[in-house]
């Protein structure tokens, strides 16, 4: 086993051994997404997907498909939070045994892209109760795209913040920008919603759901920013380890 996959297989152990992580990714998709389910009044709702398409559904299957994602990218977003402030010591560890720098790196962000998996199959297992999307594969992309955005922003939490302002950055950053800015039930979008996180990702995931296709460019633009941010987050990543 390359030493990359032994600090994964480490990294992986000790996240086993937080148990409000485990918890989290176990517990918070169906309490979030099954308390939209079952508030969601009986009635019509009209989407507005990026794009320009307008569908017609019902609330009790709008509400848990946009509170999927959002759901996804909130535990990958704490996840990546607590990596950052856990792993340090270990982090440290490491490298005073003969790792090299890039090869914690690759194995934490390995970690993350493992735990971002696991928290969108999860949510999208129990969204599947409420609502099926007509583009299964490209709705867990665009969940999966969803959770990958939010864990690197909060890597770069996790470094650059303490615990507490992290997590509220994490938990209210998401709600604001998912549930809010890129809410499909409204008329409007603001402008400032095409450059936050979630929005070719969601984007991506709503028109898999109830159009049934998707446009490419979507993706190609939530990979480049997805992009962006784990550079950033690498760089500073690797900076810390350095400093430290």
């Amino acid at each position: 086993m390359t030493r990359v996959g032994t600090a994964l297989r480490l990294g992986a152990r000790e996240f086993r051994r937080t148990p409000l992580l485990v918890a989290l990714l176990v517990v918070a998709p169906a309490y979030v997404i099954g308390v939209f389910t079952l508030a969601a009044p009986d009635g019509r709702a009209v989407l507005h997907l990026v794009g320009g398409d307008t569908v017609r559904t019902t609330l009790p299957e709008a509400f848990p498909a946009f509170t999927t994602p959002m759901t996804a990218a909130l535990l990958a977003g704490i996840a990546g939070l607590f990596l950052m402030h856990s792993a340090a010591d270990a982090d440290g560890r490491l490298v005073v045994a003969g790792y090299r720098s890039r090869q914690v790196v690759l194995s934490r962000l390995g970690l993350l892209a493992v735990v971002a998996a696991v928290a969108s199959a999860v949510s999208v297992g129990v969204m599947l109760t409420a609502f099926e999307p007509s583009a299964l594969g490209w709705f867990l992309l665009g969940t999966g795209l969803t959770a990958l955005l939010y864990g690197m922003v909060g890597v770069l939490a996790g470094i650059l913040l303490d615990k507490l302002p992290g997590v509220y950055l994490i938990l209210f950053g998401s709600m604001i920008d998912l549930f809010v800015f890129q809410n499909p039930m409204a008329t409007s979008r603001p402008d400032l919603a095409t450059y936050l996180p979630g929005h070719f990702p969601l984007a991506l995931a709503m028109n898999a759901g109830f159009a049934g296709s998707v446009d490419l460019a979507q993706l190609a633009w939530g990979l480049a920013y997805l992009g962006v941010l784990t550079v950033a987050a690498t760089l500073a990543f690797y900076r810390q380890m350095r400093v430290a």
